[in-house]
């Protein structure tokens, strides 16, 4: 008797785990809005026009049993850094994004889609246009999403105006970059599609395939000063972006965006440094899903599946070990501190210090992307653009290493055949211990190419740096500097020959005077 009741719990036992198997390979339906898979990652939903995340994230990762503490804090440190990029281009995105028609005056954002323009030149009374502006250009932007069909590009004839363009994928690294460089004169029309976009396009587009269904397209353009604004802004309206069955229709009303009062408004990298391990994680692997990693990318994401984190998959942090629990902590503030580093950690980072790896597209260097998206410059204060396209470079300090004051002189003197080697053009700007132009009498906040400075018969340069004027034949050469306080120089590049791009070129020396 013993023996029959024995076997009829085991049959019992061996039929109620095989109806449970079969319930599990059943497809997942949606979750319910209380269920533990809608509300464990606080990352916000995809824009309308985005493909679906599904409701069910998938299982989550299991982390290794086996792994020592010591490791898991690397991998956390790593994988911060790697996912750094995907997190700070996701808050901006929403940011910007978050208003009903474009700003075609100070390119603050524009609906999905649309470009927002910066259609005047930055000057010391204009605020809210970031820090470090650069006064050589109009800029013009947009954050497109092609998961359901491609963005249309009308990009009008310059007439031999420079003007370059990026398009960066949501790990911000750049993709494309049509403008004066790549492409010529002419005008030109792009369609930026997704990967797996596999239509037709009309004839005389050009196919732009993005490696994440969103992501940021940037245009700048070359003036020359104030005569020229107007021309600049002509040029500026005529460029356009329209959906692909919108452009097919001709004269098709663009719909307006959507204000959502509740956004945070914050700015997008102190709302990520913000973000408690978990939630970075968290919100991370939500994001991976839904814009999956570069191809190159696959020994990352198999580091991180070890401590349960993999792109799609919830991140269930509270269900680890205590011990792992605490050591991806460390990790995440690890990571902070190494996105917080110089681009480039070396000896000797002290005035001008031209950049020994290209920008723009970085491959596995994922801690060159992470320190090359983060606030400092305006317009493009989260993506860099290629190097072959621009260099800029900023100077805190002399080359002595002693923070630049107002109470002191300097000079930067130009070798014979040293100024800037360059296609297009350079600029050296100053601005004020908020970043901001500096306010002066002659409006003067920069010395540029243009501006034909003096050179000596020896072939020499020199620029001055102070807040008195200089004698009449230096004016040309004087760039205002603050009568006391901190300020800082931004060097820039526009279209950098191979010498400035290889660093084999050395700006010259910032030279405090006694």
């Amino acid at each position: 008797m013993i023996w029959r009741r024995t076997s009829r719990q085991l049959a019992w036992i061996f039929l109620t785990g095989w109806l449970a198997g079969s319930a599990l390979a059943q497809p997942a339906g949606p979750a319910s809005p209380a269920s533990p898979a809608s509300s464990a990652v606080r990352v916000a939903p995809a824009a309308p026009a985005a493909r679906a995340v599904p409701a069910t994230p998938v299982a989550p990762a299991a982390p290794a049993a086996d792994l020592d503490p010591r490791e898991a804090r690397t991998i956390a440190a790593d994988g911060y850094l790697y996912a750094y990029p995907l997190m700070v281009m996701d808050v901006t995105r929403r940011i910007q994004t978050n208003i009903v028609d474009p700003d075609t005056r100070l390119g603050n954002g524009a609906p999905l889609n649309r470009f927002t323009h910066m259609a005047r030149l930055p000057d010391a009374l204009l605020h809210d246009i970031g820090p470090t502006p650069d006064i050589d250009v109009l800029w013009s932007s947009l954050w497109f999403d092609v998961a359901r069909e491609p963005l249309v590009i009308e990009v009008p004839d310059a007439k031999g105006r420079y003007f370059m363009m990026m398009a960066a994928d949501m790990w911000s690294d750049v993709f494309a970059a049509p403008g004066t460089r790549t492409t010529g004169g002419g005008a030109h029309a792009y369609a930026i599609a997704a990967r797996d976009w596999n239509g037709k396009l009309p004839r005389g587009i050009e196919l732009l395939r993005a490696p994440t269904s969103s992501g940021w397209l940037h245009v700048r353009i070359a003036l020359e000063g104030t005569t020229d604004l107007a021309a600049a802004q002509a040029f500026q309206a005529d460029f356009k972006a329209m959906p692909l069955s919108s452009w097919q229709k001709k004269g098709a009303t663009p719909q307006p965006g959507k204000y959502d009062v509740a956004l945070p408004r914050r700015p997008a990298d102190e709302q990520v440094v913000a973000m408690s391990a978990e939630e970075y994680f968290a919100a991370f692997a939500e994001l991976a899903g839904r814009y999956p990693p570069h191809d190159n990318d696959t020994p990352i994401v198999q580091r991180l599946r070890r401590i349960g984190i993999e792109p799609g998959s919830r991140f269930e942090f509270k269900r680890l070990p205590a011990a792992m629990q605490a050591a991806i902590k460390e990790g995440v503030q690890a990571g902070q501190a190494l996105v917080r580093s110089p681009a480039e950690p070396r000896a000797g980072n002290v005035g001008f210090v031209m950049p020994l790896k290209r920008r723009g597209s970085y491959g596995t260097d994922y801690a060159l992307r992470a320190r090359s998206m983060r606030a400092g410059y305006n317009p493009a204060p989260w993506v860099a653009a290629l190097s072959d396209d621009m260099i800029q470079v900023r100077a805190d300090t002399d080359s002595e290493g002693r923070l630049l004051d107002g109470t002191f002189r300097y000079e930067i003197r130009f070798d014979r055949r040293q100024l800037p080697p360059v296609l297009s053009f350079w600029s050296i700007a100053l601005y004020n211990d908020r970043e901001a132009l500096l306010d002066n009498l002659g409006n003067r906040h920069a010395v540029r190419m243009r501006d034909k400075i003096n050179v000596a018969e020896d072939g020499t340069a020199t620029i001055y740096l102070q807040y008195d004027a200089p004698v009449a034949e230096r004016t040309r050469n004087w760039l205002p500097a603050p009568q006391s306080g901190h300020f800082s120089l931004v060097l820039r590049l526009y279209w950098p020959q191979d010498a400035a791009v290889e660093g084999t070129w050395r700006p010259p020396r910032i030279r405090r005077l006694q």
